[in-house]
């Protein structure tokens, strides 16, 4: 199974230490997904907060794909399901063992599926990340820029819009390599000040839309800070 793990935008975020839940799926779970030619290591952190919602986080060992928050997490009985929003995202069905120690079943992207197992490793410590903003007009939309990196110029795409709540939603296209979406894990708007953070790519911007109606910034991953100025994209030059 291919799994992509673009980085993530590192932003300040709170570590949410929960106790064990009433379910033996509450925890931290380590363990590794057997692709045909490698083993692949994940974290797992499973947890209900205060509402009793299912809330989790995964990492993919030695990759920047740290604390990328889960979706559609569903506990019924042993059966344990849940999705990673990956760049190529992954949905995960398991079953708990006897004792509630192991988890295992199977992971599936586009590219078909492969087993994965977990142990429990103690409880859960997931990364819950801060909420986006509402999206003002002013940003809503697509926007492209330019980044220089060793050398090559990479185009980049933003694309801001409304999610049913009225906060921003977000996704980044890297357009020369081959349309590769990233998804953002939040997007935080003060004033002009907009701010990125894309947990599976570890990268951040930071950016001011100025009275030129461009937004002006800093792509911000691993040691490297290029920068990165984005303009708005007419409607019909939109892909």
């Amino acid at each position: 199974m291919k799994m992509i793990a673009a980085g993530l935008l590192l932003a300040l975020t709170g570590s949410l230490v929960l106790a064990q839940t009433d379910s033996k799926a509450g925890g931290h779970w380590q363990g590794k997904i057997q692709i045909p030619d490698r083993e692949l290591g994940i974290t797992v952190d499973l947890a209900r907060n205060a509402k009793g919602v299912w809330i989790g986080s995964m990492s993919v060992t030695g990759t920047t794909a740290i604390d990328v928050p889960l979706t559609s997490i569903s506990v019924e009985g042993a059966a344990v399901r849940f999705a990673a929003n990956l760049t190529q995202p992954a949905a995960f069905e398991g079953q708990l063992s006897a004792d509630g120690n192991g988890l295992s079943g199977k992971a599936s992207n586009a590219d078909g599926e492969a087993p994965f197992a977990l142990t429990r490793e103690g409880e859960a410590n997931v990364k819950v990340p801060p909420p986006s903003s509402a999206l003002p007009k002013e940003f809503e939309g697509t926007w492209e820029g330019t980044i220089n990196a060793g050398g090559k110029d990479l185009r980049v795409r933003l694309k801001l819009s409304p999610a049913a709540d009225g906060s921003a939603a977000a996704t980044l296209i890297a357009v020369d390599q081959g349309n590769q979406e990233i998804p953002v894990t939040t997007v935080t708007i003060e004033g002009k000040q907009l701010g990125l953070e894309a947990r599976v790519v570890s990268g951040t911007y930071r950016g001011t839309l100025g009275g030129s109606g461009q937004i002006a910034g800093e792509w911000s991953q691993g040691p490297a800070r290029l920068s990165l100025k984005f303009t708005r994209v007419a409607p019909e030059a939109k892909k």
